[in-house]
């Protein structure tokens, strides 16, 4: 090798790692963009390795010649091997374990974007969250490693998947942006975004600066080699240079500390995760508190709903289901609601509590019972325990959970059994609602009027002290009675109230829908005006309900005061004040444990519990307008009634359908799940050699249609075509100017030259060519492509088979035709670059 080719290849070497260094440093800012996305050491090992990984691919790729195409099989090889070690450890456990994270690893490219963006960040390393990021910094470091090798022109283009790499973490991440920092009086609200953007900037400025002066420093010195004097440049271009550079770099900095206070309040914040909603059956159960009746029953009131093991410490209370929207009819879960899934791994706090819940014989549904504040997915335990994390959701505050996991009867979400464990932030200062202010109603009064008067009628101010005493005498006004008759099935919460303080049965009916409701405050209506204003408390009882009607009455109070307020279905703690008449559990809830609250907005932004369970010391009584109650009142004697049955609840229910047959055999339960890992395997390999595949496919149609033409002639020039193309593939070069021959022999091969001429002589003889002439002509192209076949190794010969060369020579054959061997360089830095490069091209 001379010595100037030793210095091109110096000066070509310093480019490449210029550019390789510009890559890794893209890397490193889309690492770092991305870290608040999961929050894990874990994401930095799969960024910066990932990274690594790519740009390795490319640089392999480069130094053996491969195409396109070939870099980018190996790329997904490559993928393949790393994605189980480094975004999926958890799968390291088993072989079981490590198949399906391969197939989660191979199905990640595709849905595990929609995965994340029902995640609730940070993600940490849950199930295969990882996989999408290690996608984008493995290939989009391949990619800007191929661009910045593959000269000036592609080099430049580099910087828009560099670039790129770094928006992954702004779109994929949460809608809050980063704490405004302040500094000698200036606010630069979303930091972290504004540093990583302007990085992203400079350093792809700095690249583009850095890789102009190195190829203009090789141009100079192909010029010195060569003899060829040129005019000194200028001390003031140079400082020009420095100085515009300088100045962009200024104005960057400048511009992005004057637009972004300003953009921080154009709008709100929008990232992918606010438009992807997953899929979800809340909207197909019926609303949990219709059923609450239910757990009162001879069946449920003794039965097991949850077993709580573990010191639940602070925590008051254990909910089931928050009903934050009603339609009229009954309390369910809002149709704009978001449900996500939670993170397995929660980031370190202290004073968290954590508690082991099983699933008892009462309780079955997609409703999962927990403490609010879960910081992390429950650990599920049991047979279906992956079943039972897949298909766990939260929805945005956290407040109720749910699981959509199928059952063995067909059903979605928990059964008796059923096993998991929590971990929730110990509960803090309670808030109150003394000082909260009301506002204009936020209820229909056309809609309710028997609510309306009532709470006029109470004559007390619109503010959180004054809702609390309108509860407390809604309370006090009440009668607790949990069903319609006194019978076998209501025997049970009756002897239990009877038990504490004498309880009298009075019959009440189920339903909370808005004509219940004013039912129950029309009596309190008619009551209180026959009563008169100096009635005592006890002469204004007549409400007659139990936690279901109750909980939505001060639910409507609270909007009707202004306030924003919510249903929550569950069980109170030993922490909680205790409520008289609903008994708070331990480590056994039962059906009879089972009650409903109302939440109000406070106003610092905090959810306030308000037990709404009505008084059963006080049987109400009937009165006339004028008269007056005796003091020891009896029990009226109660009229008969009969019992109706409740119309079908329109749901997606199958408790009344036949059961299910019996479960398959375990042996052949094995046998689908390895049938289906199988093909899923399948299905990966053949979606990545689909490309391949579809070339082969392409080439050979392509020669078969040249080989099987009607007319001899057109099958002769098919012959010439083929075999160039197949010279063009095998990397032999040929010259596209000049006649056939000419071509011909710039090849240096005979059977190429015996072809052109059998062709030319055909095409140009008097008479047309025969069907003899176009077999000959296909013969000799079958024959050399055996003998170039037998020139290469097997992997060389596949190569070339797989190779897009000759499609793109017929794309554009002005660049095919001027394509240069190997080891030649084009160099387009102006008249004193090309004037160097001719001198190196006529030493060639």
């Amino acid at each position: 090798m001379s010595a100037r080719a030793a210095r091109g290849q110096r000066f070509s070497g310093a480019l490449d790692l210029w550019g390789l260094g510009y890559v890794f440093l893209g890397v490193v800012l889309a690492t770092l963009a991305a870290w608040p996305v999961y929050d894990s050491p874990r994401a930095l090992v799969v960024g910066i390795v990932g990274g690594l990984v790519g740009m390795s691919v490319a640089v392999l790729a480069r130094m053996l010649r491969w195409g396109a195409l070939l870099a980018g099989v190996l790329s997904a090889v490559a993928y393949v091997v790393v994605a189980v070690p480094l975004a999926i450890p958890s799968a390291l456990s088993s072989v079981p374990a490590f198949v399906g994270g391969l197939r989660d690893a191979v199905l990640g490219v595709v849905l595990g974007w929609k995965q994340i963006l029902t995640l609730k960040p940070p993600l940490g390393e849950y199930q295969a969250v990882l996989i999408p990021f290690l996608v984008i910094v493995l290939f989009g470091a391949f990619l800007s490693a191929l661009l910045v090798l593959g000269g000036r022109r592609r080099s430049t283009l580099s910087v828009i998947p560099v670039s790129a790499m770094s928006v992954f973490g702004i779109a994929f991440g949460d809608t809050g942006t980063s704490s405004p920092f302040t500094f000698l009086g200036f606010t630069l609200p979303a930091p972290r975004e504004w540093v990583i953007g302007v990085a992203v900037f400079v350093v792809a400025l700095v690249f583009l600066v850095g890789a102009a002066r190195l190829r203009r420093a090789q141009a100079l010195r192909i010029v010195a080699a060569h003899n060829i004097t040129r005019r000194a440049t200028p001390v003031w271009l140079g400082i020009r240079r420095h100085v515009l550079s300088g100045a962009i770099v200024v104005v960057a900095l400048v511009a992005g500390l004057a637009i972004a206070p300003a953009a921080a309040g154009w709008s709100d914040r929008s990232v992918l995760r606010d438009e992807v909603e997953p899929m979800i059956v809340v909207q197909q159960q019926p609303s949990p508190l219709s059923g609450y009746r239910s757990w009162f029953t001879a069946e449920r009131a003794d039965e097991t709903v949850v077993r709580i093991d573990g010191d639940p410490g602070d925590l008051e209370r254990i909910r089931i289901a928050t009903l934050d929207s009603y339609d009229g009819q009954d309390f369910h879960v809002a149709a704009d609601d978001r449900f996500t899934r939670l993170p397995r791994a929660a980031a370190p706090g202290a004073g968290r509590i954590g508690l082991d819940i099983t699933v008892g014989d009462a309780y079955r549904g997609i409703w999962v019972p927990a403490p609010s504040g879960l910081v992390q997915a429950p650990t599920f335990a049991g047979a279906r325990a992956d079943a039972l994390a897949d298909g766990f959701h939260v929805d945005a505050g956290g407040d109720t959970a749910i699981t959509i996991a199928e059952t063995a009867a067909g059903a979605a979400g928990l059964e008796p059994g059923d096993r998991y464990s929590v971990l929730v932030d110990a509960p803090g200062r309670s808030a109150t609602l003394t000082e909260v202010q009301g506002g204009e109603s936020l209820l229909d009064a056309d809609a309710h009027p028997a609510l309306a008067e009532w709470a006029d009628m109470q004559e007390l101010p619109r503010t959180g002290a004054g809702y609390l005493e309108l509860i407390e005498r809604l309370r006090a006004r009440g009668y607790l009675s949990h069903a319609i008759l006194d019978d076998e099935a209501a025997a049970d919460w009756i002897a239990g109230l009877k038990a504490t303080e004498g309880y009298a049965f009075a019959p009440s009916y189920a339903g909370h829908s808005t004509a219940r409701i004013e039912e129950l405050f029309t009596s309190l209506v008619d009551q209180q005006r026959r009563a008169g204003a100096d009635a005592t408390p006890a002469m204004l009882v007549a409400a007659v309900g139990d936690d279901e009607q109750f909980a939505t009455a001060a639910a409507l109070l609270a909007q009707h005061w202004g306030l924003e307020s919510r249903v929550v279905l569950g069980a109170r703690l030993p922490a909680a004040e205790k409520v008289p008449g609903i008994p708070s559990c331990d480590t056994e809830c039962v059906g009879a444990n089972m009650t409903a609250w109302v939440e109000v907005r406070a106003s610092e932004g905090e959810w306030v519990a308000v037990d709404v369970t009505p008084q059963f010391s006080q049987l109400p009584s009937l009165i006339t307008e004028g008269e007056q109650l005796p003091e020891h009142p009896t029990v009226p004697e109660q009229p008969h009634s009969e019992s109706l049955d409740p119309p079908q609840a329109q749901s997606d229910s199958r408790d009344g359908e036949a059961p299910s047959e019996p479960a398959a055999s375990d042996a052949w339960a094995v046998a689908m799940l390895v049938a289906r890992i199988v093909g899923v395997g399948l299905l990966a390999l053949t979606l990545l050699l689909l490309p391949l595949i579809v070339l082969l496919v392409v080439k050979g149609l392509r020669g078969r249609t040249r080989r099987t033409a009607a007319d001899p002639e057109v099958r002769l020039v098919g012959a010439w075509e083929e075999l160039a193309d197949l010279y063009v593939d095998n990397g032999i070069a040929m010259t596209g100017r000049g006649t056939r021959v000419q071509g011909a022999r710039s090849v240096g091969r005979p059977a190429a030259e015996r072809l052109a001429r059998s062709v030319d002589d055909a095409v140009f003889a008097a008479h047309p060519p025969t069907d003899a002439d176009a077999d000959k002509a296909w013969s000799i192209v079958d024959a050399e492509r055996v003998a170039l076949r037998g020139e290469q190794t097997r992997w060389g010969g596949l190569r070339a088979r797989l190779r897009l060369r000759s499609f793109m020579a017929r794309i554009a054959p002005g660049r095919a035709a001027s394509r240069t061997p190997v080891g030649s360089r084009h160099l387009a830095l102006g008249t004193l670059a090309m004037a160097g490069a001719r001198r190196q091209e006529e030493d060639a």
